[in-house]
């Protein structure tokens, strides 16, 4: 009588790497049906079949001062993940994004031997290059989301593969998709101009004072534009509602159906991450913003490697988005440039074609698949 399939324990940190690792977890069902999944995500995650070890949203927070104010919640987490990543019944270990998190738990997995596969790894090409071989110490194998991280991780032993950028698979629904203001409630005949604050609390409180007060400049110079606000959580939306009440914006809360919402925008403001890749591959011309702690910023300045912060910039070589960032992330000068793409045609179309040209730069074979292939190579028959 053969023994029951070992359990895949998964661990993201935020909506995005949440929804990669949802696809990830449907094409593990897919091709092992009877193994369990668990691990840290939270609602999405559990709509797919993990059994949640705990929601990430008490530990997801960025810069120092944010981790220092979450550290015993953070601390006792990591202990909690450690205990189950470890335990004998797992099969491997998914670890997606969240690095140092994730890092701590995936050497603790592998020095008990259990196999670790890291899905959407640091931007080492960005700073921390030294931290590659450490990657490639503790892990089985490595699916990354840019092509050109491929040479640069294999040059440092990892086991290493570009498969394409899983926001494909996601918003290829939405890329020949009409646009439909209607559907969120937004008045016919007028432009909608995004405001992106970013997915975690600390990067709302950050942002959205800011657009918050440039909408009001961009509402006051041109009177055909609604704001529409994407709700990462509904767990924020209370702290949205206080930034945003006073009435002098005309501005929407969208909670579902984002990249539908994306596909109607004329431009946006997005905080740098995620967000700003995934209007770019709609084609949405964009300002990316970013303000953080003045010793977060000041680090970040000393370590980093690239002259651009926004994804879609670092992936086409060349900053065709806006960047305003730290002091720069002004009402005035966000006004001024969401104000450029509003009236010139011309700006708006020549940025949506850079932005088409991402698409065919971030094409491949399927990353999920990839993801669950080397988690089959690591583990052999534990999911039989």
């Amino acid at each position: 009588m053969s023994s029951a399939p070992k359990t895949l324990f998964m661990i993201c940190g935020e909506p995005s790497g949440e929804t990669y690792a949802a696809s990830v977890a449907r094409a593990f069902r897919r091709k092992y049906p009877l193994a369990p999944m668990e691990g840290i995500g939270s609602a999405r995650l559990a709509a797919e079949g993990v059994r949640l070890l705990l929601d990430y949203g008490r530990i997801s927070v960025v810069g120092i001062t944010e981790v220092a104010r979450h550290l015993p919640a953070i601390l006792s987490a990591l202990k909690a993940a450690v205990r189950r990543a470890t335990r004998p019944d797992v099969g491997a270990v998914l670890l997606v994004d969240f690095p140092d998190f994730n890092f701590r738990v995936g050497r603790r997995a592998r020095g008990k031997g259990i196999p670790v596969v890291y899905y959407i790894p640091p931007q080492l090409w960005a700073w921390r290059r030294e931290r590659a071989r450490e990657l490639a110490a503790f892990t089985s194998g490595v699916v990354v989301p840019f092509p050109f991280e491929e040479p640069i991780l294999k040059a440092r032993g990892v086991n290493v593969q570009f498969a394409g950028h899983p926001l494909l698979d996601e918003l290829s629904p939405y890329l020949d998709a009409a646009p439909d203001p209607n559907r969120f409630g937004i008045p016919a005949g007028k432009r909608i101009v995004g405001l992106l604050p970013g997915s975690r609390i600390g990067e709302i409180r950050a942002h959205l004072p800011v657009m918050a007060a440039a909408a009001r400049r961009i509402a006051a110079r041109f009177g055909d534009v609604h704001f529409a606000v994407p709700l990462a959580s509904p767990r924020f939306r209370d702290a949205m509602e206080r930034e945003l009440r006073g009435g002098e914006v005309p501005v929407t809360i969208v909670e579902d159906d984002r990249y539908r919402l994306y596909r109607g925008m004329t431009a946006a403001v997005a905080a740098s991450g995620t967000a700003t890749l995934e209007l770019a591959l709609l084609g949405v011309p964009s300002v990316v913003v970013y303000r953080t702690s003045a010793l977060t910023y000041w680090l970040g300045k000393r370590l980093a490697r690239v002259s651009s912060i926004g994804l879609p910039n670092i992936v086409a070589g060349d900053p065709f988005l806006p960047e305003l960032i730290q002091a720069e992330c002004r009402p005035e000068r966000i006004a001024e440039e969401i104000g450029v793409l509003l009236s010139d045609a011309a700006r708006r179309e020549a940025m949506a074609s850079r932005c088409a040209a991402l698409r065919e730069k971030l094409k491949g074979t399927g990353p999920s698949e990839a993801v669950v292939g080397m988690l089959a190579r690591a583990a052999g028959d534990a999911w039989e």
